[in-house]
């Protein structure tokens, strides 16, 4: 996990998103902060270089990929490595990747979604 300067922010949106997951008929929730299982390296193929996701769940079968951002990391070229893998690891894998954001920041994930032509649901979490 990147370090920022809203990482307090970011850190209480994973434990959020974790919590509400839990909830759900979901299973395997892990999440990148203390107190959880920490969710496995995602790798680019044949490398060892690759993120951990801030947090995983299984609906069935189906993989789910949760990538949070506070409103300023958004534009981060971190944040753009992280979301090409993520992004790249869900079509390879049948799985689902979820930018998760504060309610002010959907659009502005979703334009940079749009810009880097990568494909995942952007999510509002408070």
């Amino acid at each position: 996990m990147s370090k920022r300067k809203s990482q307090g922010e970011h850190d209480s949106m994973i434990e959020f998103l974790a919590d509400a997951l839990y909830g759900r008929n979901l299973t395997d929730v892990q999440a990148d902060i203390s107190g959880y299982k920490k969710p496995s390296l995602i790798t680019w193929p044949g490398t060892d270089k690759g993120y951990v996701p801030d947090v995983t769940a299984w609906d069935g079968a189906q993989q789910l990929i949760y990538e949070v951002e506070s409103a300023d990391s958004i534009t981060d070229p971190h944040t753009e490595d992280q979301w090409k893998l993520f992004a790249d690891h869900a079509q390879r894998n049948n799985a689902l990747f979820y930018v998760a954001v504060p309610p002010m920041a959907m659009g502005a994930a979703r334009k940079r979604l749009q810009e880097l032509s990568l494909n995942a649901k952007v999510v509002s979490v408070p």
